[in-house]
């Protein structure tokens, strides 16, 4: 499936959104007020794989999840990023992309034709490193500039941080 917007398309900022709210706030609300710097449109991308329809019968059945119940869960997910970003930025342009598929390629796609990528980050993964392997694989491969904005703690101030951003041959 091709997640790249058509050719012409104005620019815009995307914002991977993640199944943690609380990593979701703080990158929603800078990558907002990020694209109403830039004039461009705020594209929230969320990347999901259905249920497979064929499991193994040893497979656990608590891991089963009805189709219906998860679309709606990520309707829930990206209506709370919406609104997120609808707070910090009433008047910006949101368009909610909910993609089946991998989260990489889903986040590279959508990202292809965009003037920059956000994520979100959590303060260090089970590897012990800084940033997840999501996060590490798209500011290897992404085409445009990728920021990395920090989950907030209960005692931090509330303004937008990036934590780490990169650019892989990319002319601003």
């Amino acid at each position: 499936m091709d997640t790249r917007p058509p050719r012409g398309t104005p620019p815009c900022v995307v914002v991977g959104v993640d199944p943690d709210p609380a990593v979701n706030h703080r990158s929603v609300r800078w990558a907002a007020h990020e694209a109403a710097l830039r004039g461009a449109a705020l594209h929230l991308v969320y990347a999901w794989e259905p249920t497979p329809a064929h499991r193994a019968h040893y497979a656990p059945m608590h891991t089963l999840v009805d189709p219906t119940v998860q679309r709606r869960w990520v309707r829930e997910l990206l209506d709370g990023a919406e609104q997120a970003a609808h707070h910090v930025r009433p008047d910006l342009t949101v368009v909610r992309r909910p993609i089946e598929g991998p989260v990489v390629p889903v986040l590279l796609g959508a990202a292809s034709e965009a003037s920059l990528l956000v994520l979100g980050g959590r303060p260090r993964h089970a590897d012990r490193r800084p940033l997840g392997p999501v996060t590490r694989e798209c500011l290897r491969c992404a085409r445009c500039p990728v920021v990395t904005v920090g989950a907030e703690s209960v005692e931090e101030d509330h303004r937008p941080i990036s934590v780490a951003t990169h650019m892989t041959g990319v002319t601003p």
